[in-house]
């Protein structure tokens, strides 16, 4: 059975080929299904399943049988749901069900029952198509469950033959009322409030507009469009449901038809989501949406559904979104490598960083990311005239919130003493001449100021650093790496480390906590380290000189002056 498992990201598919003589008449080469599981045991198990529905299909086929109309087929299910247990479940959950109980909850019944006498482990598509394959060879048409349109139409059925027995007791009771979803009641003697069958589409507006604000005191939500995005590919992959239908199966399903849609989706100019998977269902080899992404649109989700528990729209128990699985997105404190000596050696001795000039961002940026452990949108965002300050008689960077930014975490908002040495090579003359000169950040006007001040250095930094041979996993970022690295050599406090490089370490208590470690304790961290590489050629006025390269020995040779003879040439006397 192996044979017909395929792996895809964390996924399993079935994947078969049909027989060459049946390809024509059934319109595909191969039948390909996602098995809609991570668990390997489980795709076993279902692929088995397919794998005999597809022979009875293929054997149908060969046999050149009849398609099975329309009246066939409810016939077929007429005959199903005459058995006995579905009459008792009839009669139990529909026949002698409460008036109150019916009301609210006469939409999801027939998922319910199909759940009942299915696995409820199993996602309701599954439960459908297994009652619809079973009706069929109940009805004497074995075989026929391997045709995917007659499956289709079969569970269909299934479902119009108990919407019409749930529809004729609703009648019974309620008159002639229309069937449709009732206004929400409270059952008496029920404990349980009945689902919310608003459709999710309905809170997109307010959503966005109280993430953007910020409500419930939480951070405004800078990327709430791009949460809406994920919401609205939700509902034109799975529809525009009820959110009191939507369930953990329904956030799974969603997960693997996310993770089939094309990683251009969404970029430029593109169909819709059902579209957009269709072709990439006909185009095996079109790049599929990674796992990272897949996550992200579950981050969307989420931000939806926790507002939607907040309003009270749908109960807290209901998590749909949470508990599912992405493997390989977690980041590893391995993800980046240090700044070694020799790449440092690299960088700092380069044509391009010595002819940068000293007021420039190339050449201070790398160096006080260095000595401080600080983000490169930190240090850019720092205001020569407001976050340059001194504080117990110590010169500081003070990294604080302001319109338009703030630190990326609470813990983030931190005092960092200057090291020494930055003092030392001229730092604090260069913030006085951009103090003097007016400048609204530190690199002004080098670096506009935009959303992200440092995206554009970013960008040519990894350019710099890819062209003198630096490792693809040594960024700029792997300069706060190496600050911590060599303190966390030292025989200092974790708790005041993470309190200067803004890590939120042991909970809201130890956040508290850092946030009254002294101005004396926060320089001792920070002048505690030293750098990889001797850095002092980099010291003096005209720092722009390499550091000097290791001379290598050369052996002197005596010299006399050539013997000429009487036409002027060389005479070359032979060795005794």
């Amino acid at each position: 059975m192996s044979n017909f498992i395929r792996r895809e990201a964390d996924s399993f598919y079935f994947r078969r080929r049909v027989p060459a003589p049946l390809q024509a008449r059934l319109g595909q080469t191969e039948i390909y299904r996602s098995l809609k599981t991570t668990v390997r045991k489980v795709a076993r198990t279902r692929a088995a399943h397919l794998f005999i529905a597809t022979e009875g299909l293929f054997e149908m086929l060969k046999n050149e049988e009849h398609v099975l109309t329309d009246a066939d087929i409810r016939a077929a299910v007429r005959h199903w749901l005459k058995r006995d247990d579905w009459q008792a479940l009839l009669r139990k959950h529909v026949d002698h069900n409460t008036p109150a109980s019916l009301r609210s909850w006469h939409e999801m019944i027939p998922d319910a029952l199909v759940r009942m006498v299915g696995d409820d482990q199993r996602p309701d598509w599954e439960n459908w198509a297994m009652e619809a394959v079973a009706a069929l060879e109940h009805a004497g048409y074995p075989g026929h469950g391997g045709d995917s349109d007659t499956l289709e139409r079969t569970e269909n059925a299934l479902r119009q033959e108990i919407r019409a027995h749930v529809n004729r007791r609703m009648e019974s009771l309620f008159g002639t009322e229309p069937p449709g979803v009732a206004k929400a009641q409270t059952s008496i003697g029920s404990h349980e409030s009945p689902a919310n069958m608003s459709k999710l589409s309905s809170y997109l507006k307010d959503w966005q507009k109280d993430i953007a604000a910020g409500y419930n005191h939480n951070k405004p939500v800078k990327d709430a469009d791009q949460y809406r995005q994920s919401v609205e590919m939700f509902i034109g992959l799975m529809g525009d449901l009820p959110v009191g239908r939507i369930t953990f199966e329904t956030a799974a399903e969603f997960r693997e038809l996310v993770l089939q849609m094309p990683s251009t989706h969404g970029k430029g100019a593109t169909g819709s989501p059902k579209k957009e998977l269709a072709r990439a269902r006909a185009d095996k080899t079109l790049p599929r949406v990674t796992m990272r992404t897949t996550k992200r649109h579950f981050s969307g989700m989420n931000s939806i559904w926790k507002w939607l528990i907040f309003k009270k729209h749908v109960p807290a128990t209901l998590q749909p979104f949470s508990g599912h699985s992405f493997p390989g997105t977690k980041s590893k404190k391995s993800a980046r490598d240090d700044w070694s000596r020799e790449d440092m050696q690299r960088l700092f001795s380069s044509r391009e960083y010595r002819d940068a000039p000293d007021s420039s961002a190339l050449h201070w940026l790398p160096l006080i990311s260095l000595h401080s452990g600080m983000r490169l949108e930190e240090i850019c965002r720092l205001r020569p005239s407001v976050d340059i300050i001194t504080k117990d008689g110590t010169p500081c960077f003070d990294i604080a919130p302001r319109e338009g930014w703030d630190p990326k975490t609470e813990s983030g908002i931190r005092i960092i003493p200057i090291h020494s040495w930055l003092i030392r090579h001229g730092f604090m003359d260069f913030v006085k001449a951009q103090r003097a000169r007016g400048a609204e950040h530190l690199f002004s006007p080098e670096l506009p100021l935009g959303k992200s001040i440092s995206q554009g250095f970013s960008r040519e930094f990894s350019n710099l650093k890819i062209a003198l041979g630096v490792g693809s996993k040594t960024t700029f970022h792997s300069f706060r790496h190496t600050f911590r690295t060599v303190l966390e050599s030292t025989d200092l406090k974790e708790s005041h480390i993470d309190a200067v490089m803004g890590h939120e370490g042991g909970g809201s208590e130890g956040r508290t906590y850092t946030k009254r470690v002294s101005t004396a304790k926060l320089k001792e961290v920070v002048e505690a380290f030293q750098p990889p590489l001797d850095l002092t050629f980099l010291r003096s006025a005209s720092a722009n000189v390499p550091p000097p390269s290791p001379k290598a020995a050369v052996k002197k040779r005596k010299l006399t002056p050539p013997v000429l003879d009487e036409n002027g040439r060389v005479v070359r006397r032979r060795k005794t």
